[in-house]
């Protein structure tokens, strides 16, 4: 805020220039121009006028600063003052009115002087000045208002007032007396001069008022622009909401048609849809009353083909041009949303045309692209209004990131926390603080472009203020792992800002730490340099810049890409260049091997030290987290099922835990904290679902999608994008990268996890349909195969006993020969027929005959069924007994039978065999564990293909596994191999009804 007019200026620069002093002297150690100090319709700030008035204290005594305060009373700025005050007022009246608080002459010279007036008598008043909190002192204008007070009675016609000037704390008190009678003399000069006075005043006045006319027809046509544009911009945003939120073709076009009435404001509006593959539909809508305005028609069209027509009537009173300007502007929202109603009708449909609709999508934005060549410089106006608002916007979220501050401090300081609750708290102090850096980072950057910046340089002791800083910044560097060397020249003054010098040294040391490994140096150095000016060096042996960086490097959101390991706001050496240059000095940097060097030059002058105490920025502003977490972390949900995997790529510390808690609530989490180690961590874990940042170090979130699709096994596998870019650009790279789903930060917790749920339900479902047309395949190929085994291993069987008979005894006992033959005989036609069997298990269809029964009933029938093969092997029942399970018993018996004894063979004599089963998120799983080498990664899959078995010749068959999934799958369940803790284990996971009642088997 500019406190004090430039009025006051008038007489003490002609003061000056009778004294032959330079005026550029005045204003020495600011940055007010000599015109602005001589324009009388200028402000400039109360700091500034302290620095004008003793720069000059050496030039003039009080008696001459006591003078120049009467001579200011009897200049011709404040003639029509007096021309008033002469009919209104008495002396004692007149000091009470110009001294009156906010309306007074004075209080409109100078906002942030108090004053306070007292009558003492008709002849003595006493007046006090009292300056504001937070103003410096100045006593050159107290001295000066003296002179006013003594001057005041002289141009009522009275003699001069005899003025007593007592200092107080903030400001000063006058007592003033004043003579009874004027001088004859005086009342007739002032008499004579009266209309000349009021001639000057007039025309005083209506220059002011002429100025005062001009700037608000300024404001106000500014103003206009910028409203009409919000206005248009808020209706277009209003509509394309509302239109959105539909899906199918029909409330889609109703929606539209009312938006355009509701929200648009058009009078009516009715929409024709005709697409080539549906009949045609017809909406419309009225505001009512009569079609007054100008009709407007709009093709929507997407692909090169007609969608539909819509047509409009502007209101009776509306602008045409405005009204079409708005058509335009929704044209291509309504055409996509109207299009994609149609494509969303099946979901199927969606599924297969997924990468067709993406590569027309491509297309189109190209296409968009190079038409909006044309209107780049209609954007480059748009974007200073846009720099205006976010600037004002900025403002505003300083104070509820304030309130967090405060909030967080009060919980903190009285609320009975855990551990876990104190890291958040401390997540959200920090998170909240880097926000707020970087709020007033951007205002600065946005006042810096505005070329409104404005410092304030005062004499420093710069040695002080370095070392201060770097002693600030020791803790953070420690924790780092980083050495900090800090060597700073003594005795170094200089007339700088030290709050604009701190925050450019911060934002270097916080780059040096972000940048260095472990075991890195940082220096911080200070020395004089040529030129009469200080130099501030910050360098490091961290991983160096880029050279395609380089020569961009302290543009505004500039980041490198190659040698980067964490990523920044890329507004911090922007920042620091614009602050340096701020005050006369600049910024450069030099590569060494390794590290980088910045070296920022200040003008220094010969100032008398100050006390030093400047603020400081808290390094932990600056910090990546307050939350410690590497690459590799598991989260395992406290209860439910656990046994989906979903791998989270966030290089974001603190988000990257968030995230991790609130997704294992119901599944496994696994933490990648880059792109690279995400990779590796899915190459070891495959999971069943990848969430993923966009920007990431080492290997970025479009990369790793196009990696992780890839892999093996990891086909079926849903990717969920996070980004906080919002560019349709980048969200088409994402999707023609391999990723499902796209969700912007900052994002609703409910919404990612309903995401996740949707794209994990759909993977199962694509799981299914893929598994059963591989079974029925197999089926249909298999079925005449068992039916051909199936009689002649019948009739092997049935013929044994028979042979047995006829043959004499001592032919067919166990250690005769022919007795051994037969065993064999007998044995081979029996494995025939069980594959036989099996084979036909592929062509069972038709309903299910689903019962609801206890799961431990099941469970306890099929371990009884393979006693036998748990002769000498642990069997450890975790079972709910009592839990209800909706299946066909035998079927699921016979499920369970196969997997125990297939764990039961991997566990061998002396192990363990583990059957657990848990409940929750509409799930049952039941998990088949064993003590034995567990089935390697690269054939977790291969296992359900038929006659695919790790057995020994003739010990299986390979069609266990693979009817035991068609059986999982009939019942709307899924069978696969998954871990649990270090150990995969088979699972089955079935939709779960726990209200269902139980019955009898």
């Amino acid at each position: 805020m500019k406190e004090v007019s430039c009025r006051v200026f008038e007489i003490l620069i002609g003061a000056v220039e009778e004294k032959g002093i330079a005026l550029e002297r005045m204003v020495a150690g600011t940055d007010v121009p000599i015109a602005i100090l001589k324009n009388k319709h200028e402000r400039i700030t109360w700091q500034d006028t302290v620095t004008i008035m003793r720069n000059m204290s050496t030039a003039f005594s009080e008696e001459e600063y006591v003078e120049i305060g009467r001579q200011h009373l009897r200049s011709r700025m404040l003639r029509f003052v007096f021309v008033v005050a002469r009919l209104r007022f008495t002396p004692i009246g007149f000091y009470k009115w110009m001294n009156k608080p906010k309306e007074g002459v004075g209080n409109q010279l100078f906002t942030c002087i108090t004053p306070h007036h007292r009558d003492i008598s008709d002849t003595e008043c006493e007046c006090d000045l009292i300056l504001q909190d937070g103003y410096p002192d100045c006593p050159e204008f107290f001295m000066l208002s003296r002179g006013n007070f003594m001057e005041m009675p002289r141009l009522l016609g009275y003699p001069e007032a005899r003025v007593t000037m007592t200092r107080l704390a903030h400001g000063a008190r006058y007592h003033i007396t004043i003579a009874e009678k004027a001088s004859l003399l005086g009342r007739i000069g002032r008499t004579v001069s009266l209309p000349f006075t009021v001639g000057a005043a007039a025309k005083e006045l209506q220059e002011a008022h002429t100025t005062l006319r001009d700037r608000y027809e300024q404001l106000e046509t500014a103003k206009t622009a910028l409203e009409q544009q919000r206005a248009l911009l808020d209706t277009a945003y209003r509509v394309g909401q509302r239109i959105w939120s539909e899906r199918d073709p029909l409330s889609t076009s109703s929606a539209i048609v009312n938006a355009m009435v509701t929200i648009a404001g058009y009078a009516d509006a009715t929409l024709d849809v005709a697409p080539s593959d549906a009949p045609t539909m017809v909406e419309r809508a009225a505001a009512g009353g009569e079609r007054a305005g100008a009709r407007l028609a709009l093709d929507l069209s997407q692909r090169g083909r007609l969608i539909g027509g819509l047509v409009v009537h502007a209101g009776q009173d509306a602008d045409p041009h405005r009204a079409r300007q708005l058509l335009d502007l929704l044209a291509p929202t309504l055409a996509i949303a109207l299009d994609n109603a149609f494509a969303y009708r099946s979901l199927a449909e969606y599924q297969r045309g997924l990468e067709q609709k993406v590569a027309e999508r491509t297309a189109e934005l190209r296409a968009a692209h190079d038409s909006l060549a044309a209107t780049v410089k209609q954007l480059e106006e748009a974007r200073d209004a846009r720099e205006r608002i976010f600037a004002n916007v900025s403002h505003e979220i300083r104070t509820p990131l304030s309130l967090i501050l405060l909030a967080v401090g009060d919980i903190e300081a009285h609320a009975a926390l855990d551990d876990s609750a104190r890291a958040s708290a401390r997540s959200i102090e920090v998170s909240a603080r880097k926000l707020l850096r970087l709020v007033d980072e951007l205002l600065l950057l946005a006042a810096g472009q505005a070329q409104s910046l404005r410092l304030r340089p005062e004499p420093t002791d710069v040695s002080a203020l370095i070392t201060t800083l770097g002693a600030t910044w020791k803790p953070a560097t420690d924790e780092s792992g980083v050495t900090l060397g800090i060597d700073a020249a003594p005795d170094l003054i200089a007339m700088i800002d030290p709050v604009a010098v701190e925050r450019i040294v911060s934002n270097l040391l916080s780059n040096a730490v972000k940048y260095t490994p472990r075991g890195g140096t940082i220096a911080l150095g200070l020395a004089a340099a040529s030129g009469d000016r200080v130099a501030i060096r910050v360098r490091d042996s961290g991983v160096g810049i880029d050279d395609e960086l380089l020569p961009r490097l302290f543009g505004r959101f500039e980041q490198g890409t190659s040698s980067a390991q964490v990523r920044g706001s890329g507004i911090g050496l922007s920042l620091v260049k614009e602050l340096a240059q701020a005050q006369g000095g600049d910024v450069t940097v030099l590569r060494h091997r390794p590290g980088t060097e910045f070296t920022v030059t200040l003008p220094a002058t010969t100032a008398r030290p100050v006390a030093a105490g400047s603020p400081t920025l808290r390094p932990s502003d600056f910090g990546q987290s307050a939350t410690t977490i590497a690459s590799g972390a598991i989260f395992e949900p406290r209860e439910g099922t656990g046994g989906t995997k979903i791998l989270v790529a966030e290089d974001d510390p603190a988000l990257a835990r968030s995230i991790a808690h609130l997704l294992a609530e119901d599944y496994t989490v696994v933490v990648g904290l880059d792109g690279q180690a995400a990779l590796e961590l899915a190459q070891r874990h495959q999971p069943h679902l990848l969430v993923t940042d966009v920007e990431m170090p080492k290997l970025n979130g479009i990369d790793l999608t196009r990696r992780f699709r890839d892999l093996p096994g990891n086909g079926m596998a849903p990717i969920v994008m996070l980004s906080a870019l919002a560019d349709i650009k980048d969200r088409i790279t994402g999707l023609e990268a391999g990723a499902i789903d796209y969700v912007t930060k900052p994002f609703d917790p409910r919404e990612l996890k309903a995401r996740v749920r949707a794209q994990l339900d759909m993977r199962n479902l694509n799981l299914r349909l893929h598994r059963a047309e591989q079974l029925a395949a197999l089926g249909t190929l298999s079925a005449g195969l068992a039916h051909e085994l199936r009689n002649p291993a019948n009739g092997i069987v049935n013929a044994i006993p028979p042979l047995r008979e006829v043959l004499p005894p001592e032919l067919t006992g166990p250690e005769s020969p022919s007795g051994q033959l037969l065993d064999v005989l007998a044995g081979c036609a029996e494995q025939i027929a069980s594959l036989s069997k099996q084979l036909l298990g592929f062509r069972r269809g038709g309903e299910l005959d689903l019962r609801t029964v206890p799961l431990g009933d099941v469970v306890h029938r099929a371990i009884s069924l393979v006693s036998p093969a748990l002769r000498g092997i642990e069997v450890r029942d975790r079972v709910g007994a009592q839990t209800p399970i909706r299946c066909a018993p035998p079927l699921f018996v016979q499920v369970l039978t196969n997997l125990v004894e297939n764990a039961a063979h991997a566990a061998g004599k002396g192990g363990w065999v583990e059957i657990a089963s848990r409940a929750g998120g509409g799930r049952i799983v039941v998990e088949v564990s064993d003590s034995g080498p567990g089935v390697p990664h690269e054939l977790r899959e291969r296992i359900f293909e038929p006659f695919f078995t790790t057995k020994a010749p003739g010990v299986g068959t390979g069609l266990g596994l693979p009817v035991a999934r068609d059986i999982i799958t009939r019942h709307g369940g899924v069978l696969e191999v998954r871990e649990r803790g270090d150990r995969p284990v088979f699972v089955i996971d079935l939709p779960h009804r726990e209200s269902a009642a139980t019955e009898p088997s």
